[in-house]
């Protein structure tokens, strides 16, 4: 009987560390978003830069190969 009562309390407190390590990764995400969000914010590429940029690589392309 004395051994059903220590794994109740083993097991409870190892849902317990998982309940807090689900919530730490639940908060990191949440900041990883709103890190994606705020770079995506600052990249954004009009058409005639992309264009620009393509054709710049490809000069150096021909220029160095």
């Amino acid at each position: 009987m004395a051994y059903e009562g220590y794994m109740l309390v083993l097991f409870g407190g190892v849902i317990v560390a998982q309940l807090f390590i689900i919530y730490l990764m639940y908060v990191r995400i949440r900041q990883l978003l709103q890190e994606v969000e705020s770079v995506a914010g600052r990249i954004r590429v009009t058409d005639t830069e992309l264009e620009n940029l393509i054709s710049r690589v490809e000069e150096f392309k021909r220029g160095k190969i």
